[in-house]
């Protein structure tokens, strides 16, 4: 029901098996008169209040962003429907760090996380563009992410002008987001370009569930041999959620046109969904573009790198060594 976050979430409803009674335990007299009993109690209980809180957030967020999905079907608009992709996103990404947070306060592995990555870049931001993604590229392999889709387009003045590529791993959403925006690249005093990072989640391709499929059985109707209008070897598969319906009745056992039946619904509904979800990164994408004035600012005359949400990082020499990006991606996260 919960994808990629079910087993974070069933591990923090097994941890939660004894909120209640903890919390009953606070209330009882003999645990209140001893102190270093009650403070143990309570410590306890402020740990699964924690984790029923960021349970809680993370289930909401999830179904809230199965509801939002549902609304593109009656979207009457283009831009109705670049609205609910960006708040899919969004809430794509508040269940990515809530997860994250669950996944430490347990002390299990986080969820594999999957995001589709875009740079944009103009001449002069081009140079500081591709040693970002460098460094990014090589920060994403040390935490043992996949980096795959891997593109460049070079403008036909020769710099890079579009670097995108997919990434997969713990926590990989977490790593990049505060990246994104449209930042300044200073060229001299009164000139400036960007430099545009987006990242927004990446939706994998799910397999059929039974539980969604409704299978009707029915004699076949015409020509096709002996076992025509005598036996029930025709198959309707209807896919609920949708309402996609795939009918197969070619060949002559009920078996093979079921396996046939389902080949082809799972070949729909992918192809569905991939043009879906085409619309909704490019969606995301713009939307992050947009984001002007970002903490982020590169100054090319001098080759540094400011982000003003980080003393540490300002006028900074760029690009960093490995070691000092990693630093400065743990402290953006901390914030």
């Amino acid at each position: 029901m919960y994808g990629i976050y079910g087993d974070i979430i069933d591990a923090a409803e097994r941890a939660l098996y004894s909120f209640d009674k903890t919390r009953e335990l606070l209330e009882y007299p003999e645990v209140q008169a001893d102190k270093a009993y009650y403070l143990s109690v309570l410590s306890k209980y402020n740990n699964l209040k924690f984790l029923k809180d960021k349970l809680s957030a993370l289930t909401t967020a999830l179904e809230e962003e199965k509801a939002v999905s549902a609304l593109l079907a009656e979207a009457a608009s283009d831009e109705e429907r670049t609205a609910i992709y960006e708040e899919i996103s969004s809430l794509k990404k508040t269940a990515a760090l809530l997860s994250a947070d669950l996944a430490d306060a347990l002390g299990c592995k986080h969820a594999e996380e999957r995001a589709y990555c875009r740079f944009k870049l103009k001449e002069g931001s081009s140079k500081f563009g591709v040693a970002l993604f460098s460094l990014i590229k090589s920060d994403l392999n040390s935490h043992g992410a996949k980096i795959e889709e891997e593109k460049t387009v070079c403008a036909k003045g020769g710099f890079v002008q579009e670097i995108s590529f997919v990434t997969e791993g713990a926590d990989v959403i977490t790593r990049l987001y505060p990246l994104t925006g449209a930042h300044k690249v200073y060229i001299v005093q009164a000139k400036s370009e960007e430099l545009c990072f987006a990242v927004t989640p990446a939706a994998r391709v799910d397999k059929l569930n039974e539980s969604d499929l409704k299978i009707d059985v029915f004699h076949s109707h015409g020509a096709g041999g002996q076992n025509i209008n005598k036996v029930e070897t025709a198959v309707r598969v209807t896919h609920l959620p949708t309402g996609l319906v795939v009918v197969c009745q070619d060949e002559r056992s009920q078996l093979k046109n079921k396996k046939r039946a389902l080949e082809t619904l799972e070949k729909k509904l992918k192809e569905k969904s991939v043009q879906a979800e085409k619309k909704r990164i490019e969606a995301d994408v713009n939307a992050q573009y947009s984001k002007k004035n970002t903490p982020i600012s590169f100054n090319a005359a001098n080759g540094t790198m400011t982000d003003t949400r980080l003393k540490a990082f300002s006028e900074i020499p760029f690009p960093l060594d490995e070691g000092r990006f990693a630093s400065y991606i743990d402290g953006l996260i901390s914030l």
